[in-house]
């Protein structure tokens, strides 16, 4: 009779049976038949092998004594690439010499013969049940990594979720685009974020009004991390919505920094704070009003000089007095350094905190590209568990070497420009790469120029240039007296190195620019000069802008130079 629990533990399993006496060998497969998926036999150890290379079997009854191969032999083989597979060994004798190697070879039972089914029967519950179980925990060690990696699917797509939702709230409208102001100058705004977690604890907003301010939001909440985004993330929604309308003012600034602030206080757990600030930028006035709460010290770079703003108020938390406001006038200024606490926090590598170079290294860089290389090289970054976030709001020179040229629309015009910027730039001093990079660029700010604003050419030029129509529209063009493309040229000395600003203004009426309701549409943001083209001043140069209205093109770049001659 079979024994249920025996047979549940064999019927998926595989056994190979190595006999030489066929009569034996009949009564071993009907003894095993009916407990087994699968019997497979061979009548000595040579075949023995073959067999259990071939079908991989899960258990093995084997003779000791066989021609051409016992036992022992197949055995011996076996166990050179499997110490795995249960062996039960069936003999009349055994002597003590064959009895130490089986046991070394891991026999798992010794059967005697004539072989009993009850023995049988007890051997095979003992091994079986040990594969059973590996088996089933095997499958359940299974079971637990799909769980894991659906979980981890799961999780993943949650994150991926959530970052799309922090991109979609975190904005900065003026990441392609410059404030201009009366004949020449205007501020831009440059930043960079380095997040510790998926998602961020800092936060920012970067919007330009209705009447050519710039507002600023720039968050830090306490901690990284899912807790510290939820806490910054909700700030920066609210801000974005409280700008709309707004007006540039004293007390219209005073109710949107109030109102920030206390929707903040309202989110916040009881032993949670928050850190944040609201700056406007006005670039008529030449000034900013400042509402910073904790955050560390507003740096200006002002005649060469670098001055440190402290923050009149202290961070967020659930009770929150009244807001100091401070007004900074930006005559001399020519950057504004603004940062999460997880830069200037960071140890650098000779000891000390990282905020002791900042001063030095806003004066020696141009962007923050330039300064976070700076950071990176003083400092290691790997070991910093904070959230980075620089904003640096930069001033268009409006000192130094200018040359100021202008041409007719044409492709004659647009070569005459071009030669003149390099001639100029060459006798500054202007060499190498970075020199070609800066041609480069501007050839494409002047050909946009010329189809842009001129030709009134937009998102038909690939099919102009499919159907071989544009080039003749190109040499047919024909200006009207007095309308030119204008290039504007400064070199200004600083620090020992030369910065370049071109300035490219067209007569059209401009491309089109992003407004507030675009701004989860980075891609038409990066592309709405014609897309390949920018993307080329982008690669080729430091930093590139459009103004609002879209006929006015900005480039810099840094190089350098020890002199620049006049």
């Amino acid at each position: 009779m079979i024994d249920p629990l025996l047979k549940a533990y064999t019927s998926d399993l595989a056994v190979l049976c190595v006999e030489d006496d066929p009569v034996g060998a009949a009564l071993i497969r009907k003894m095993l038949e009916p407990l087994f998926g699968h019997v497979y036999s061979a009548t000595n150890g040579a075949e023995g092998l073959q067999q259990f290379y071939q079908q991989q079997p899960d258990l093995i009854v084997s003779d000791l004594m066989m021609p051409v191969m016992d036992g022992i032999g197949m055995l011996r083989e076996i166990r050179k690439s499997n110490q795995k597979t249960p062996v039960l060994l069936m003999t009349a004798s055994l002597e003590h010499v064959h009895l130490v190697e089986a046991i070394n070879l891991g026999v798992s039972k010794f059967l005697a013969k004539p072989l009993r089914v009850d023995a049988l029967q007890r051997a095979l519950f003992a091994v079986t049940r040990e594969l059973y179980l590996e088996r089933v925990a095997e499958q359940a060690r299974q079971q637990e990594v799909e769980l894991l990696q659906y979980r981890n699917r799961y999780h993943s797509r949650q994150q991926e979720l959530a970052q799309a939702k922090e991109r979609h709230i975190v904005s900065n409208l003026l990441e392609t685009q410059y404030l201009r102001h009366a004949d020449h100058g205007g501020w831009l705004v440059d930043l960079l974020q380095q997040p510790r977690d998926i998602m961020s604890g800092d936060s920012y907003s970067v919007v330009r009004t209705n009447d050519n301010t710039l507002l600023l939001f720039l968050a830090d909440a306490m901690g990284h991390g899912l807790s510290a985004s939820v806490t910054s993330m909700l700030a920066t929604a609210f801000f974005n919505y409280a700008v709309q309308g707004y007006s540039s003012g004293e007390l219209e600034f005073a109710a949107l920094a109030t109102s920030v602030m206390n929707f903040a206080a309202q989110n916040l757990l009881e032993d949670e704070v928050f850190s944040g600030l609201v700056l406007e930028l006005d670039p008529q006035r030449k000034s900013v009003q400042l509402a910073s709460c904790g955050m560390p010290a507003l740096l200006l770079a002002r005649n060469g000089r670098v001055e440190r703003i402290r923050g009149a108020n202290p961070p967020v938390s659930a009770f929150l007095p009244p807001l100091q406001l401070q007004r900074i006038n930006l005559d001399g200024v020519s950057d504004i350094l603004l940062a999460t606490d997880g830069l200037g926090d960071a140890a650098t590598r000779e000891g000390g905190a990282y905020r002791e170079r900042l001063s030095t290294d806003l004066l020696g860089t141009a962007t923050t590209r330039e300064l976070f290389a700076q950071y990176s090289c003083q400092s290691d970054d790997s070991q910093n568990d904070d959230d980075i976030t620089i904003v640096r709001l930069t001033a268009v020179a409006t000192e130094g070497q200018r040359h100021c040229f202008t041409a007719p629309p044409t492709l004659a015009g647009l070569s005459y420009l071009q030669t003149q910027a390099s001639q100029q730039l060459e006798a500054a001093g202007a060499a190498g790469e970075r020199l070609d990079n800066l041609e480069l660029a501007l050839s494409e700010a002047l050909l946009n120029a010329f189809e842009h604003g001129f030709l009134g050419m937009g998102a038909d030029k690939p099919r102009l240039m499919q159907d071989d129509a544009y080039d003749g529209l190109v040499m047919a063009a024909a200006p009207e007296q007095g309308v030119e493309i204008s290039l504007e040229l400064i070199l200004v000395p600083r620090m020992g190195r030369l910065q370049v600003w071109l300035e490219v203004a067209d007569p059209g009426s401009g491309f089109e620019v992003p407004n507030r309701c675009d701004r989860h549409d980075r891609k038409s943001a990066a592309t709405a000069t014609a897309g390949r083209g920018f993307m080329i001043m982008q690669r080729s140069v430091d930093l590139v802008r459009y103004n609002p209205a879209g006929n006015r093109l900005l480039l810099m770049q840094m190089f350098d130079v020890e002199t620049t001659q006049n």
